[in-house]
């Protein structure tokens, strides 16, 4: 009876082997990790972009309901239905349309303010239009990652101007209409230069180019509010 010898692998043959698998393995990895972290920036840089949207969508909501109604602040001094300041940096406007789904005994009427504080854009709301001492704003982050906000009005004699409104008395500036546009420019870390420019009351309109006074605006007239300012003459 003639008995067959059983050969196997030589250890060579097995190291070979081995490290054909072993850089298979790693080119696998390497493609893998590639399309997890392209999968990772797509998905954070759509998040990122639907924060922008909802930022430009409130803002846009909210100056198109700008309202010529001025109010009194907490220590009873007069505000202009809008106002711009340089420092602090703030917008602060009155608009309309605010929605009553619970019908509660409020006016339609609501005090709003734009701001940024610790790179963070923020609108801040009151529940009453003519505040008392102890009237607090409800604050809310509409973007993140904003380095700072510069603002510019623009004026019936089509020039820019750094706030609004212009006159410095109380009765006057109370009664000042709102500008034509108003530009809003936010300097963010990773989007860089974001400039958004709306027409109170009416759609945003078209961005000038920066620099000179812009293309001017359209000639509509906002639409009629309900609320007619007080009479703060007395």
């Amino acid at each position: 009876m003639i008995r067959r010898l059983q050969r196997g692998f030589t250890l060579l043959e097995l190291i070979v082997v081995i490290a054909i698998f072993g850089i298979f393995a790693v080119m696998a990895y390497g493609g893998l990790s590639s399309v997890l972290k392209t999968r990772v920036q797509v998905e954070r840089a759509q998040d990122r972009l639907a924060e922008v949207q909802k930022a430009y969508l409130r803002l846009r909501d909210d100056l198109q309901q700008v309202a010529p109604r001025p109010i009194r602040d907490g220590y009873g001094d007069v505000q202009p239905a809008m106002r711009g300041l340089e420092r602090p940096l703030l917008l602060e406007f009155t608009r309309g349309g605010w929605r009553n789904p619970a019908a509660l005994p409020r006016a339609s009427l609501e005090r709003v303010a734009y701001r940024v504080e610790e790179n963070r854009l923020l609108r801040a709301s009151w529940r009453v239009l003519d505040q008392a001492q102890d009237s607090k704003a409800v604050d809310n982050v509409l973007l993140t990652d904003v380095e700072k906000m510069e603002l510019r009005y623009l004026d019936a004699d089509r020039e820019w101007r750094p706030r609004w409104p212009m006159e410095s008395a109380d009765v006057a500036a109370a009664r000042q209409p709102p500008p034509l546009a108003v530009e809003i420019t936010l300097f963010t870390r990773d989007l860089g230069e974001l400039r958004f420019l709306f027409k109170p009351g009416l759609d945003p309109l078209k961005i000038p180019q920066s620099g000179g006074g812009g293309s001017p605006p359209p000639s509509e007239e906002p639409p009629p509010q309900n609320d007619p300012p007080p009479d703060l003459t007395q």
